[in-house]
């Protein structure tokens, strides 16, 4: 077993398709929200170009809000998934010591117990 943050995949930096697709589908109900809302201002036969605009400025502002709270947990979520590599794998390395340590101990009591037997050796 490698370290986990020794090498780097490319799932790794793009994340899995099926997070991406969760990301993409989140993402799109919100602007599809967005959307629909903007129809709905459209309607106006009075609107003029400032109102629009003005209007298109707040959705705007309001899409990168979205986008920069998503990378932020995205980027968020890749550290917290980083850090639990990194004791997974110290995880592994403790118990690969530890199995070498009861196993060596185990090895060298038995072998003390049947050599400090009188009768086996003559």
């Amino acid at each position: 077993m490698q370290r986990p943050s020794a090498k780097l995949q490319r799932k790794a930096i793009f994340g899995s398709k099926k997070e991406l697709e969760i990301v993409r589908q989140r993402s799109s109900r919100s602007l599809l929200a967005n959307v629909m809302d903007i129809d709905d201002l459209g309607s106006d036969d009075q609107a003029t170009p400032a109102t629009v605009r003005g209007c298109f400025d707040r959705e705007l502002t309001a899409i990168l809000r979205e986008l920069r709270y998503i990378t932020c947990r995205m980027k968020r979520e890749d550290r917290v998934n980083d850090i639990i590599a990194e004791w997974k794998y110290a995880a592994v390395v403790v118990d690969r010591v530890c199995l070498i340590l009861f196993s060596a101990f185990t090895v060298l009591s038995t072998c003390i117990c049947l050599f400090s037997a009188p009768h086996l050796v003559a």
